[in-house]
């Protein structure tokens, strides 16, 4: 009996250790199972409620989004990246702001969007330097279901592109243009520096811009592209002071190029005006100074990249966007140039 007892006794420890045995497996499984499931099931279901906005407040992880510019040498993309960046971390999302060195290296940024799409994002930005150089690489994004939008500079021949966010280029630039005629007055001769040949924005621009001066009176003595490059327009604005006795007024269709133009009149001890297009920090700054930079048509980079994270996150969530999203444009000038800097620079550094 007592052998029975003993025997009973055996067995039931033997029991009850694998059946404890049994419930630390199973935590153990559950920790594995759920963890993975969180990770990968439930994040991601977390990223199409943090994408949505409502509840991104709370700090939950969510997408993973590229915007692909045509350079940050530019001030201009800078504060598009600041913008685009504030936005992600307000909402809890990823962004990653890249771009070659040049708005010239039409090449380098195609390989760029191309390395974007095959890390596998789940939207894409792009201002192309040449809309017809990235047609090719925007097929494969839309075989990998990724869903593109246009910013800054639209790409007319992309028939998936979601939505195009920019400023009407051509009508800013006319609005840049009267600014400039204002200035300089009827029977004046101006110079028109423009960004790179080919670029859609910058011959929106430069038609603008043409339209404007010449319906306040203004001859246009000549339209020198200088890619968006402060050196080369301050190179080719040396050699256009050698080649005509009056030059009355110089617009550009970019900041960078004001700078460069600027550059070369003071250095030539000249006092010419300069109107420049964009609203960078330097450029408000040097027209608040009293430099011969007298203006800039401002468009709005930082809420243009606001946008497109709020945008590729809508899309992302499946939501329907508007074709067309005007981020507006504004005329920076001696008199409100100061505020406008005060501004800029207060967003930027809550971007930091």
């Amino acid at each position: 009996m007592k052998l029975k007892r003993g025997l009973a006794l055996i067995l039931t420890c033997v029991l009850l250790v694998g059946l404890l045995a049994g419930c630390g497996g199973k935590d153990s499984g559950d920790a594995t199972g759920d963890t993975s499931g969180d990770a990968t099931g439930d994040t991601s279901g977390d990223t199409g409620d943090t994408s949505g906005g409502g509840d991104a407040s709370g700090g939950a992880s969510g997408g993973n989004y590229a915007i692909v510019v045509k350079s940050l040498a530019d001030q201009y993309w800078v504060l598009l990246k600041a913008g685009a960046e504030a936005k992600a971390k307000e909402l809890g999302v990823t962004v990653s702001v890249i771009g070659p060195n040049s708005e010239s290296d039409v090449q380098g940024q195609v390989d760029m969007i191309q390395n974007k799409i095959g890390e596998g994002v789940d939207g894409l930005a792009i201002a192309p330097s040449s809309p017809d150089a990235v047609l090719p690489v925007l097929a494969q994004a839309d075989s990998a279901g990724i869903p593109v939008l246009a910013v800054d500079t639209d790409i007319p021949g992309y028939e998936n592109k979601k939505s195009f966010i920019g400023t009407g280029n051509e009508a800013a630039g006319k609005q840049g243009g009267e600014y400039a005629a204002g200035i300089a007055g009827e029977g004046a001769k101006a110079i028109v520096l423009r960004g790179r040949l080919g670029d859609t924005t910058h011959d929106q621009r430069e038609d603008g811009i043409v339209a404007g001066l010449e319906a306040g009176g203004v001859e246009i003595l000549e339209v020198k592209p200088c890619d968006s490059e402060a050196e080369k327009a301050m190179n080719a604005m040396q050699d256009l002071l050698n080649v005509y006795d009056q030059i009355d007024i110089v617009v550009t269709t970019a900041d960078s190029m004001a700078q460069g133009a600027q550059r070369a009149i003071e250095n030539a001890s000249k006092d010419i005006p300069v109107v420049g297009f964009d609203g960078t920090i330097p450029v408000a700054e040097l027209i608040a100074q009293g430099s011969v930079i007298k203006g800039s048509v401002a468009q709005a980079p930082y809420a243009m990249g606001e946008l497109c994270v709020e945008n590729l996150i809508a899309l992302h969530n499946g939501e329907t966007i508007e074709e067309r999203i005007d981020s507006g444009t504004s005329m920076v000038t001696p008199d409100n140039a100061q505020q406008f800097k005060d501004d800029l620079e207060a967003k930027v550094g809550g971007a930091a």
